[in-house]
């Protein structure tokens, strides 16, 4: 395995620098000069959507949710089909990242605002990355949590820092196309495996026949799909809100979006990222429930399904494959989350910056230092947090429950060509994260509905959202 790694390691560093060659200025590095084709926009969304944070940690929680867990990626899928009819109007108001959207929509106020809120966020997607990164190298070498952390924010921070979106795009495609054909595999062999005859498995686990998950999930009382009594409708309600919207309206979907060459090409490949998640989604289930029945692993809970079933030629083959989505994800949310600081600061953020004909070179180099300089930066307080939090789901879902109370109502608003003063739009974003942050870390109080304050919270950080723009809201001029 040491050696798979590091002939891996070296590929992306190889990968890494001719990319590298290619940008040549701001809109280079931050949206591949907005030439990219549907197909590799849609690798790049699914890629990315298929992130370690998303399949690792779907697969863990299967001990809790069983083949409730399906539901992460089809309300993923369900966001971007719901993104579809405003994709237009996004793209047409979009540049570089979504702040500049917030601020066609809506003006610098909100622009500021969005610009400190969404890193914020997004640092910790980043840090889930790191954490599902760590676990799969802790599973398939002898690094230590901590070691395999360093390693992986090392990785991914210096290959998105040297070719910027032309790197992500350019293995984005083969990086989706090799996880969904591990993930067919490793099901298949699951599904024909009779784990009774496994070694270092716990008792429960003889149960597994060959008749695959069903017969383990009744033998060893794990959920079934779509609910039960740790996944309500409610939670899946809650889930939408929180995590299937920010497909809709997320940072890392826009920038993919922004990096087509055209509508028309963007639509496509967020429909045709929607129609792939939608079995991927059935397949994680049924590995949620088969990883449930293996009783406590140790690492990620998919790789010890990966070391149960598969013979031991495929296992690094596996694990680089599994790592590599890992890092592509890990990269596009760096990037994303980046690219708003860089705004923040004025790197790339005014004409002359972006025309190296008007400019010079001298200041293009330096506008890409800069950039570099910030993704280097938001990679280590990435990894700091990794290092504190390893809960990945929990990591993630703090992260998207902030962003999305913040952010989903405004831009959607927006987008539906509905208008708003920019102080209350500003308002509204800060009203619905601390809403839905405070949800996220209160208590649960005494009494049946006590138990539910946080989802309470959480469903009130998109009312207040509302609220506060029609309040604020303008009438349209001509």
């Amino acid at each position: 395995m040491n050696i798979a790694l590091i002939v891996y390691l070296v590929v992306l560093v190889v990968i890494a620098v001719r990319s590298a060659r290619r940008v040549k200025d701001i809109p280079d590095f931050f949206v591949a000069r907005k030439g990219a084709s549907a197909k590799a926009v849609a690798g790049s969304l699914v890629a990315t959507i298929l992130g370690g944070s998303a399949v690792i940690g779907a697969v863990d929680s299967g001990t809790r949710l069983g083949g409730a867990a399906s539901w992460f990626m089809l309300t993923g899928a369900l966001g971007l089909l719901a993104l579809i009819p405003f994709a237009s109007r996004a793209y047409s108001h979009g540049k570089y990242a979504l702040p500049d959207l917030v601020e066609n929509l809506y003006g610098k106020g909100p622009r500021l605002v969005a610009s400190i809120v969404i890193p914020v966020a997004w640092t910790g997607i980043v840090a889930a990355q790191i954490i599902a990164a760590a676990k799969l190298l802790m599973t398939f070498t002898p690094m230590s949590y901590t070691a395999a952390a360093i390693t992986a924010a090392a990785v991914f921070t210096g290959y998105t820092l040297a070719g910027g979106q032309f790197s992500i795009l350019r293995t984005d495609f083969f990086q989706a196309c090799l996880i969904i054909v591990g993930l067919l595999v490793l099901a298949g062999f699951a599904l024909f495996t009779d784990a009774s005859q496994v070694t270092d498995i716990t008792q429960t686990a003889g149960t597994l026949a060959t008749a695959g998950a069903s017969d383990a999930a009744s033998a060893v009382n794990i959920p079934p799909f779509p609910f039960h009594a740790n996944f309500t409708p409610f939670d899946l309600f809650l889930l939408i809100l929180t995590y299937g919207t920010t497909y809709t309206a997320g940072p890392d979907i826009f920038s993919r979006m922004f990096c087509a060459k055209d509508v028309a090409t963007a639509k496509k490949a967020i429909a045709a990222a929607a129609c792939t998640l939608i079995p991927v989604a059935f397949v994680i289930g049924f590995l949620a429930v088969y990883g449930a029945g293996l009783g406590e692993v140790q690492g990620a809970r998919i790789t010890a399904i990966a070391n149960a079933v598969f013979p031991p030629a495929l296992i690094p083959l596996f694990a680089l494959a599994l790592l590599s989505v890992v890092l592509s994800s890990a990269d596009t949310t760096l990037l994303s989350s980046s690219v708003i600081i860089c705004g923040l600061l004025g790197v790339g953020g005014n004409k002359s910056a972006m025309d190296p004909i008007a400019c010079g070179s001298r200041m293009t180099l330096g506008q890409l230092a800069k950039a570099r300089v910030v993704i280097l930066l938001n990679g280590i307080v990435a990894l700091l947090i990794a290092l504190v939090f390893t809960d990945i789901i929990g990591t993630l879902l703090l992260a998207l429950a902030v962003y999305a109370g913040a952010f989903t109502v405004p831009i959607l608003w927006g987008l539906l060509g509905l208008k708003a003063k920019p102080k209350f739009v500003a308002a509204a974003i800060i009203a619905g994260g601390a809403l839905a942050l405070a949800g996220k870390f209160c208590p649960a109080l005494p009494g049946a509905l006590g138990a539910h304050t946080g989802d309470f919270l959480m469903v009130a950080a998109f009312i207040v959202n509302a609220i506060i723009l029609a309040v604020g809201r303008e009438k349209k001029t001509n």
